[in-house]
């Protein structure tokens, strides 16, 4: 059955799908942790983690700061579709819809000149159509104190208190004689955001892609599909998804959701350190699954400053999403779906939370990157460490030559797969952190597990998601465009820092200086027509911009798109070779859909690229130590995550890139901006669940008055030619069954039925670069679509 074929009689009624058999056992499943006595650490960070879960293990609705209005709709949802055939109340949500990016003075004035034409019309002012979309969508958002300064924010067990503990600066200031927090940042509720998803039958049937997923995947799974043919082509085709199926038998009604944090500089030139979360929905297919209509805002953290305790800005979402999955006695939550015309109840569960390498320290509790333990996939990998200092290098081969404690381990064996740690070996490590008497134990039992505090996500309901730390996963995006390109760039120019007495002229792998640098920068740059737009943004001259502000967009195209064949004039062809391995390792591993073949023959060649570069470039020496970076380990995890977790390019950073910029490219009010992201997050969570409930209210793209329809979503755009072309043979025996004419004129565009657009030849002939090329499946050849004969 196809994914966006009508639902039958017999899926409506379907609940639960069939048991899964497991593709392999590479992975230990997981089997429940026994019931562990709580101890409450000595050491006063891991101790405020400590209550933080507690109150969300222990959360319910009524604790969750939410109105009495909102409760009583999470559990007794709106029955039926939202009457809006009202004109007037038409015309208010049309007209609000249209102005979602402008201020509200567009809408004032646009609202003052409807009146003065039609005197009779009761068309809404501003403060009552979003009082009106607030209704219909149930979105609503919770308003909490914070520091000044950003350090922490007023919640759970510091609910009461009067002043910061970092940095000791009051909750309040007096105006007027009135106490007023001096700082606030807002958190938008996933319940309600959920309740709107399935109120109309287009959003409900959109829902139902992970139920047919799954469903397809076990079907496939009967039919004996070996482990090398097996294809992973979203986060349901990996193991930990349909380990968690199995388990807990998800239903048709069930919700699965996954949770994304970064930081954001709103300005380049002004300091505005903001971090931002979202929601996002995984029963979505990968085709709108992170489409910015589909992406729930769930909280914003003003700046200027970096918070110093991110577990008090997540505790309010992780609150009450653990309130939710705990609501109807542990049950689930009621929502009113359109499609089966009838209450239904949902179980939320929760798959990933993601970040850059920065934010997952706090987000999954493990030490830094330049820890002993420092892998950000919780292997047991050990760095080496550098004497004198304090950090652990993400060196493979133990160096030479000395024989401090913490460099005498042996080499890692690189023909082992690593793996994630147990859940019952990540609860014994994360036991022995909490026992820690001291503050001395503490570091040196942080030091022996990688672990320096409990993750929030611990406190959800385990019956209701992927247990930590399996619900961490690697980030493609920072990892094979920022980190490599940062890391190979400089280390062929040779700006990596040297040590020792060495001259780095006698580096021989340091090629891109002087003009040589200057020629291959412009060869980039002058190979920006080739390519599509489509392909977002080709690479800048890196000689002039990879220093300011060079995207990850860029860093891919000029590394694994031009990279092979430009840097085969310039390398050695021994460390050209070796970085061809990465280059064809990182193509099979950013794919939406690849097999178990693949990803074995792409892990092969990651390994050897990664075991290489410390005989080549490191070589064992303690004064080159820095040369290795945890990016080189991370690489090793990507092939196994995509067996563990599907594709890496579905649980990336990418989509909280693009929702930092948006919802930061529309702010208005630079005097304000942080008052200003708020209300955007707040009004495009709203905005988005009310297209939900009446799809109707969505905008349609016109069509171009001069186009041509061609019928099952193809228009041909203009520019075109004056005159007719004749067309013979058989091209134009297939052009007049298709279109009923031998006679033809050329057009310069064609609208896809995904609403992209391609271009001709025709139209691209005098133009700078190309806008797009398409692949046309055609029976017969070019030369007989363009012979006369």
């Amino acid at each position: 059955m196809s994914l966006d074929a009508e639902p039958t009689d017999s899926d409506l009624e379907s609940e639960q799908n069939p048991v899964m058999q497991p593709i392999e056992q590479e992975y230990l499943p997981f089997h429940g942790l026994d019931e562990v006595p709580y101890i409450e650490s000595r050491i006063e960070h891991v101790l405020l983690s400590q209550k933080y879960i507690q109150e969300i293990s222990a959360a319910t609705l009524e604790n969750g700061k939410l109105d009495e209005e909102v409760i009583n709709r999470l559990r007794n949802p709106t029955e039926g579709p939202v009457d809006i055939s009202d004109p007037d109340t038409r015309l208010s949500l049309d007209l609000f819809m249209a102005c979602s990016n402008a201020s509200e003075a567009t809408y004032n004035a646009a609202h003052k000149a409807i009146l003065q034409r039609f005197p009779d019309c009761d068309v809404l002012s501003h403060h009552q159509v979003k009082k009106l979309v607030a209704e219909i969508s149930g979105v609503v958002s919770v308003i909490d104190d914070m520091c000044i300064n950003s350090c922490e924010a007023f919640v759970g067990p510091k609910a009461d208190f009067e002043a910061c503990s970092t940095c000791h600066q009051p909750r309040y200031k007096l105006r007027k004689s009135i106490p007023v927090p001096q700082q606030q940042m807002i958190t938008i509720p996933l319940g309600p955001q959920i309740q709107a998803l399935r109120r109309s039958s287009q959003g409900a049937l959109a829902m139902r892609y992970r139920d047919k997923k799954i469903k397809g995947i076990l079907g496939d799974q009967e039919h004996a599909i070996s482990a090398q043919e097996y294809i992973y082509d979203d986060i349901f085709s990996g193991k930990e998804v349909l380990n968690m199926n199995d388990r807990f038998k998800f239903t048709l009604q069930d919700t699965t959701v996954s949770f994304s944090l970064d930081g954001a500089q709103l300005y380049q030139n002004r300091k505005s350190d903001t971090w931002i979360a979202i929601w996002i929905i995984n029963n979505y297919s990968p085709t709108t699954r992170y489409k910015k209509k589909h992406v729930l805002p769930a909280l914003v953290v003003p700046g200027p400053n970096k918070p110093k305790n991110l577990d008090s800005f997540m505790f309010r979402s992780f609150h009450h999403l653990s309130a939710i999955q705990r609501e109807d006695n542990g049950a689930r939550i009621r929502i009113w779906n359109a499609l089966l015309n009838a209450v239904t109840s949902s179980r939320i569960f929760f798959f990933l939370g993601t970040a850059d390498a920065v934010g997952l320290t706090e987000l999954d509790g493990r030490v830094g990157h330049h820890g002993a333990q420092g892998c950000r996939m919780s292997c047991d990998m050990k760095g080496q460490h550098k004497p004198y200092t304090g950090h652990y290098f993400a060196a493979h081969l133990r160096p030479v030559g000395d024989n401090a404690d913490d460099c005498n381990h042996a080499d890692y064996n690189f023909h082992s797969s690593p793996q994630h740690p147990s859940v019952e070996t990540y609860q014994a490590n994360i036991s022995k952190v909490i026992a820690s008497q001291h503050q001395t134990g503490y570091e040196r039992n942080r030091k022996i597990t990688g672990l320096s505090k409990p993750s929030i996500i611990s406190g959800l309901d385990s019956t209701k998601c992927i247990s930590v730390p399996y619900c961490f996963t690697v980030d493609l995006m920072h990892l094979l465009t920022l980190n490599l390109g940062e890391l190979l760039i400089p280390l062929w120019r040779g700006e990596l820092k040297c040590e020792t007495t060495d001259n780095k002229a006698d580096w021989d792998w340091v090629v891109l200086t002087g003009d040589k640098w200057q020629n291959h920068g412009k060869l980039v740059a002058a190979a920006t027509k080739y390519f599509p737009s489509s392909f977002h943004r080709p690479p800048r001259n890196p000689a002039e911009k990879i220093s300011s502000g060079y995207k990850s967009t860029e860093y891919y195209l000029y590394l694994f798109g031009l990279g092979p064949a430009f840097f085969c004039v310039l390398l050695p062809e021994k460390y050209w070779i070796h970085f061809c391995k990465l280059v064809h390792g990182i193509h099979i591993i950013i794919q939406r859909s690849v097999t178990g073949a693949q990803l074995r023959e792409a892990h092969s060649f990651l390994t050897q690229f990664v075991e290489e570069y410390e005989f080549l470039y490191y070589q064992r020496r303690m004064d080159q130590l820095h040369f290795c970076r945890p990016c080189l380990h991370t690489l090793l995890h990507t092939s196994p995550e995509c067996t563990r977790m599907g594709p890496g390019c579905y649980s990336s950073q990418y989509t909280m890139e693009h929702a930092i910029g948006d919802l930061g490219g529309e702010i208005r009010q630079p005097s304000n901006m942080y008052g200003n992201l708020w209300q955007i997050a707040l009004r495009r969570s709203q905005r988005n669940a009310l297209i939900k409930v009446c799809p109707e209210l969505e905008p349609s793209f016109p069509i171009p008055i001069t186009c041509h329809d061609c019928g099952e979503g193809l228009r041909l755009l203009r520019p075109r030619a004056h005159n007719f072309i004749l067309l013979e043979g058989a091209c134009g025996d297939v052009v007049n069954e298709k279109v009923g004419r031998y006679k033809v004129r050329k057009w310069g565009r064609l609208q896809l039925p995904n609403g992209q657009v391609a271009q001709s030849r025709f139209s691209e002939v005098d133009h700078n670069r190309v806008s797009r090329n398409v692949k046309v499946n055609h029976p017969y050849s070019i030369d007989d679509c363009f012979s006369n004969k």
